[in-house]
């Protein structure tokens, strides 16, 4: 990994799409955006790492009813949509791996982190993995949940964060406004799609 990062949170089906298992709404409009900036990462050949949920009927999210049973394992639900699926990745899984194991890691430039909660840091290897990190630029879904925890994990750590506005969905709209304040107390920062695309230096 680079010392920048885009962190893609949870661009999968059944999240993204209107026929999905928890589908967040209004999420298919970021779509386009969400393909800018992947394509984006293609070009610049900067390090991504996106989280994926993975789920059995045993893990607690599904088992307790907190959430329905979605993006289950081996489901098209799990599958991340095309516009943000990225050649060569590395999958990390959700166990934890060997200090050799999470050096060479840190060598790869695609990692898909596997959780089972809907923050990315229950993984045990992302904190190792992102040790040396400076900058991430996030977006995904959805802002109230997932992308909430990553970018407090993040600030936590001391990582520059910034959140692409207009490529984050909330499930609740009325938690937006207090979401992104709390992000901005933490210290993170927002641009949009078209103003990271404009950097000539992330």
């Amino acid at each position: 990994m680079k010392d920048v990062i885009f962190f893609d949170v949870d661009t999968q089906y059944d999240f993204m799409r209107k026929d999905g298992k928890l589908y967040v709404p209004n999420a298919e409009k970021i779509i386009p955006n969400l393909k800018k900036i992947t394509q984006f990462a293609k070009k610049k050949n900067v390090s991504v790492i996106a989280s994926a949920d993975n789920h059995k009927m045993s893990d607690w999210e599904i088992a307790s009813k907190t959430f329905p049973p979605h993006c289950m394992a081996g489901t098209k639900g799990q599958k991340k949509i095309p516009e943000t699926v990225l050649s060569n990745i590395t999958i990390v899984p959700n166990r934890k791996l060997n200090n050799k194991k999470i050096k060479q890691l840190k060598q790869k430039n695609r990692l898909l982190i596997e959780k089972q909660k809907y923050n990315a840091l229950s993984n045990p290897n992302l904190k190792s993995i992102l040790k040396g990190t400076k900058k991430a630029y996030i977006y995904g879904v959805a802002t109230d949940y997932c992308v909430k925890a990553a970018v407090l994990g993040l600030r936590n750590m001391g990582i520059d964060t910034y959140a692409i506005k207009d490529a984050i969905k909330p499930v609740f709209k009325k938690n937006e406004k207090k979401d992104l304040a709390l992000f901005r107390k933490k210290g993170a920062k927002f641009l949009t799609t078209s103003q990271l695309l404009k950097k000539k230096e992330l």
